[in-house]
């Protein structure tokens, strides 16, 4: 097939080849061109002029100062502009009529700077002070028998400065699975780093802001209850958990997937915990040189030590509305709360052993969970004895009672089906 340029290095050859007196047709076969176009770089050669084509005026000539003003313009701005916005511009309002190709070629040999890579610098985090965290999607396993291929979920675990690594499989990945592994990372580490460095996830990041990013809720209660911050990296940046990603991508490269069978989930924790840890004892710390192992005991000494108690993780969780009524109906019972949050958006939250509602962050009520109870409407003494409220003080003082005595009357009917 023809080549449709030639390089600097293939002139060369061409010289030299003449040199030693290798006829034109013989160079033009071995460089799979016509014999006209090593006649005519000799010819050049031999005349002292270079490419005359290079010295033709091109039809952009004319665009050229509105492109350098157009890149002047966002020369101090972080991130300008793909080219094609230029180009559309050039087209809509200067009247370019040619291709992009030759548009960006144009750019290319002119404008050289612009196409400049960006600087990147490497850095160490102190010990304890980030975990990165992100997920490994859907992995295909064999369970049970040869041949039963199974999507799985990996949320991965990465301390910044020791590069300790901790994986949880799960089935799912919901927010349910996303804090559930957290719960069982932190133990594993058996510490807390200071912030958390997660990926813009769904079950973390509602949206991205770099350090006032919005958070989801359930997320932020979690980690706010654990005393730690969360730093998003970028959307769509895999650089800013360059160290995380590497790790995994060594752990699963080494699981040979394809050839190993899994008894069940549990075995497949088993095997993938052994394989970090053999690994751990040959990877190496970038900030202290030596074993990612001896350099987690380090780091160790400088995690914050684990809660007594973790962040109770909620059964449920649902955002409704207050009705005119001040009641909320919430996992198949309903809820009173004051007068002054109708028609507002609150969050119940089931607990597992409380109704918990809260409105911009703040708690406002706070029932106790009774699990046999369906459509019951659990009545708020604060919204009772509110005088805002018009109720003749018999209908009130009836009202209060029936709040104060709910969980034991219904408590009491539960009894007696035992009896």
């Amino acid at each position: 097939m023809p080549r449709s340029r030639l390089s600097p290095d293939d002139d060369d050859f061409i010289m030299n080849m003449k040199k030693v007196e290798y006829s034109n047709r013989e160079i033009a076969r071995r460089l799979k061109v016509c014999e006209g176009t090593v006649r005519y770089r000799i010819k050049r050669d031999q005349s002292g002029g270079g490419d005359g084509r290079k010295r033709k005026p091109s039809a952009l000539d004319r665009f050229h100062e509105v492109v350098a003003q157009w890149i002047k313009d966002y020369e101090d701005s972080r991130r300008r502009p793909a080219l094609k916005t230029l180009y559309g511009w050039l087209q809509r309002d200067h009247g370019y009529e040619r291709s992009y190709d030759a548009f960006r070629r144009y750019v290319r040999k002119h404008f050289p700077e612009l196409h400049k890579k960006g600087a990147w610098i490497r850095i160490e985090t102190p010990p304890g002070a980030l975990l990165f965290v992100d997920w490994k999607e859907d992995v295909l396993v064999q369970m049970d028998r040869l041949g039963c291929w199974v999507k799985i979920q990996v949320l991965c675990f990465n301390l910044g400065f020791s590069r300790k690594m901790v994986v949880r499989v799960s089935e799912k990945k919901d927010l349910a699975a996303f804090i559930h592994s957290h719960q069982k990372a932190f133990l594993a580490f058996g510490g807390l780093a200071k912030v958390i460095r997660t990926d813009c996830l769904k079950s973390a990041v509602v949206k991205w802001r770099g350090a006032r990013s919005v958070l989801n809720e359930s997320y932020k209660r979690y980690i706010s209850g654990l005393e730690m911050d969360v730093f998003p990296a970028r959307p769509g940046t895999p650089q800013d958990k360059g160290k995380m990603e590497k790790r995994i991508r060594d752990l699963f490269s080494r699981m040979d997937f394809k050839h190993r069978v899994f008894a069940d989930m549990a075995d497949l924790q088993e095997k993938l915990d052994a394989e970090l840890q053999e690994l751990e004892k040959q990877w190496r710390c970038g900030a202290t040189g030596l074993s990612v192992e001896e350099s987690f005991a380090y780091e160790k000494e400088h995690l914050k030590p684990l809660p007594d108690n973790f962040p109770v993780f909620p059964l449920k969780e649902k955002r409704t509305t207050v009705k005119r009524d001040g009641i909320i109906y919430f996992d198949g019972n309903y809820y009173q709360v004051r007068g002054e949050y109708r028609d507002r958006s609150v969050l119940c939250i089931n607990t597992g052993e409380e109704i918990k509602v809260y409105h911009g962050g703040q708690q406002i009520g706070h029932f106790p969970y009774l699990p046999e109870s369906k459509g019951m409407v659990m009545l708020s003494e604060q919204a009772i004895a509110d005088k805002d409220v018009y109720l003749s003080d018999t209908v009130r003082q009836w009202a209060l009672e029936v709040a104060q005595r709910q969980v034991q009357i219904y408590q009491e009917i539960i009894q007696r089906r035992s009896v």
